[in-house]
């Protein structure tokens, strides 16, 4: 069994949802994918585990200056957009995630296509060895570990590849940076009931926390 060590400790996330849990059905959801010309494939959370799986034990970062390494499953984006013959090389392309959305709406952010496909983001469906609850993202949420967690959308219902790097919702909301990969700054790690200063800029490794 897949554990995280102090996971009681980690602080709620469910204000993401802006005020709301979204009620969805794997049976009756759909990933849709929107390429630069308009295009759109859907993919059900069947196509998806069909895709190859893989399992990533890595450090996600909250811009609220707390972190914790978790159990990740799921598939490479890079796989997923594969099913729509998306180029990924290109480095003027961004792309934008909406939420599947809730009572309180939905929410929406972009990130640098490129730099996601290089850090291998995920689009996880389980976390410790069991789906995601509710608060994590059910049923797919994407992971780029290079970013801070406002930047990987929870309950994810739409990728659509653009030239447009636009404010998503918590950046207006909360005035959070555009850019969204995680800075130099004394952070808590969750699983290690630890503080730790980062000194270097994007994905944080365990070499990253002295002992």
């Amino acid at each position: 069994m897949k554990e995280t060590p102090k996971l009681s400790k980690k602080p709620s996330s469910l204000r993401y949802y802006q005020e709301g849990v979204p009620d969805i059905a794997t049976n009756d959801w759909t990933l849709t994918i929107r390429r630069i010309d308009g295009h759109e494939f859907q993919l059900t959370y069947q196509d998806l585990m069909n895709l190859p799986q893989v399992y990533q034990h890595r450090r996600m970062v909250c811009v609220c200056l707390w972190s914790i390494k978790r159990h990740w499953d799921g598939v490479l984006l890079r796989d997923v957009l594969a099913q729509a013959d998306i180029d990924t090389s290109s480095p003027d392309y961004y792309l934008k995630q909406l939420s599947h959305g809730a009572e309180g709406g939905t929410y929406d952010c972009t990130i640098h296509l490129l730099s996601a496909i290089e850090r291998d983001a995920l689009l996880v469906h389980s976390v410790d060895g069991a789906p995601l609850p509710a608060e994590q993202g059910y049923p797919l949420r994407l992971m780029d570990f290079g970013l801070y967690g406002y930047k990987c959308v929870k309950a994810i219902s739409l990728l659509e590849v653009t030239y447009e790097n636009r404010l998503g919702y918590w950046e207006e909301y909360a005035g959070y940076a555009l850019d969204g990969t995680v800075q130099p700054k004394r952070y808590y790690a969750v699983d290690r009931r630890q503080h730790f200063f980062f000194d270097g800029e994007g994905e944080v490794h365990d070499g990253d926390i002295e002992e």
